[in-house]
């Protein structure tokens, strides 16, 4: 009967321990917007706003991206940095060099 228990409550933790993970891994979104000075992304989690970029991060200046391309790129590479807990999940040079951006 013991043997039972311990089994039972194995099996729920590993049940939240996956759906934790899964959570984690899954629930971010990443959105392209057009602005004024060109494209930006938002990451959103379970539907709401977590990260708002409407401009390259890291450069001197507001210059948005160039396209929606380069902006969901740069989104997808933020949520990959959150996701493998890099914290902050900012962008470096090399990274935006990488995906295209062109950094003065």
């Amino acid at each position: 009967m013991r043997n039972k228990r311990i089994w039972w409550l194995l099996g729920i933790l590993l049940l939240v321990a996956g759906v934790y993970y899964w959570r984690m891994t899954y629930a971010y979104e990443v959105r392209v917007f057009e602005t004024a000075k060109g494209w930006g992304y938002q990451i959103e989690q379970g539907g709401k706003p977590f990260i708002h970029q409407p401009m390259i991060p890291g450069i001197v200046g507001e210059k948005g991206f160039a396209n929606a391309e380069q902006a969901r790129k740069a989104g997808d590479l933020v949520v990959e940095k959150i996701s493998n807990r890099q914290l902050p999940p900012s962008l470096t040079v090399e990274e935006l060099k990488g995906i295209g951006v062109e950094v003065p």
